[in-house]
């Protein structure tokens, strides 16, 4: 973002109501301000844009020359960062087309293949390692969980984490949720294993509480509450569409298949139809150990921030490459888009 001697203008969304959140307020402030401290030694003229939940879809457009940075959204590459807090704290995505299965990562991962496999293993090993061991001490996930304790379930289960569906990322997947479920559950009955079920900590969907209950019924299914890391640590296999929760499982070394798009694609075994889902389940085939660390050292090292970070958050910024072809743009139509898109997605929610 050098060159020449106007300043630029960067429009800075402000998602105060995540802000207030009582669980990730507190890291969304910290990256917040690690930004603002970034943009200050740039030098730049910030034009604050206060963001309603719910825009994720809303168009985001810049002017000329200048850079729109946002936060939980997704759209087509332009001269906008999009920021979203990743799959474990205190890490952020910023990616130009947004975030999970939205994001460039998601979309194009093979351009980030030659960088992934240029990592140190070693490295890798070590950070991960390090990493695995603090989370589970300190029992931290991207939600907050019960108490850790074993869980008295051994380790000859398959573990399927839920996820909301009323998620902008559900629209990912590649079947549908009883499908893949009950697939799951016969293919891990034909190798004489459980079925562990956790729903969503924050779904309320009648529709999934329906279906999970009448699973419950199930000699070979355990619908669970604990905590993920129990969970995952007693898991011979996590299957799921692309949940927060299968990331977790990697960085713990379990093997993992996903039947839906997701920005860690590249470090799972991904299928798209019921009978690739069973064929997966009964015989599982990951990804390289070596290339999975690889992957999760870069992802959190180099393609993900730490909120506390001002020097990598702002060595991102600049790294950023501003499209010259951008067309002028009505301050007040963008913001009106906004809450448009806002508005229509708590009408949605409400309704459907």
């Amino acid at each position: 973002m050098s060159g020449g001697h106007k300043r630029r203008i960067v429009a800075l969304e402000v998602p105060e109501a995540w802000f207030r959140n009582p669980d990730d307020g507190p890291r969304h402030r910290q990256f917040y301000a690690s930004l603002l401290a970034a943009l200050a030694e740039m030098r730049v003229l910030v034009d604050p844009i206060w963001l309603p939940r719910g825009a994720d879809r809303a168009p985001r457009r810049a002017p000329c020359g200048s850079l729109v940075i946002s936060f939980h959204s997704h759209g087509e590459a332009g001269n906008v960062l999009r920021c979203k807090e990743a799959y474990v704290p205190p890490y952020y995505t910023m990616d130009r087309m947004g975030y999970a299965c939205f994001s460039e990562l998601g979309r194009f991962p093979d351009r980030f293949r030659d960088e992934i496999a240029r990592q140190d293993d070693a490295a890798a090993q070590a950070f991960l390692d390090a990493l695995a061991a603090d989370l589970r001490r300190t029992n931290q996930s991207k939600y907050p969980q019960p108490p850790s304790q074993p869980c008295g379930l051994g380790e000859r289960h398959v573990f399927v984490p839920l996820q909301m569906q009323n998620d902008s990322v559900a629209q990912a997947q590649w079947l549908d949720v009883p499908q893949a479920l009950e697939t799951i559950i016969a293919g891990a009955r034909q190798r004489g294993l459980k079925t562990v079920i956790k729903r969503h900590p924050r779904c309320h969907s009648p529709r999934i509480a329906e279906l999970v209950e009448r699973l419950r019924g199930d000699p070979d299914v355990i619908v669970s509450t604990a905590s993920i890391h129990d969970l995952i640590r007693d898991a011979e296999l996590v299957v799921g569409a692309n949940s927060g929760a299968m990331f977790e499982a990697l960085l713990f070394g379990r093997p993992v298949i996903a039947f839906a798009g997701s920005d860690f694609g590249l470090a799972v075994q991904q299928v798209r139809s019921a009978r690739d889902l069973a064929a997966a389940v009964a015989a599982p085939a990951p990804p390289d150990p070596a290339w999975r660390r690889k992957f999760l050292y870069w992802y959190l090292t180099s393609y993900c921030v730490r909120a506390d970070d001002t020097l990598a958050i702002r060595r991102r910024i600049q790294a950023f490459e501003i499209e010259r072809r951008t067309g002028p743009v009505s301050r007040r139509a963008a913001r009106l888009s906004l809450y448009g898109y806002s508005i229509w997605d708590r009408v949605k929610k409400r309704l459907f």
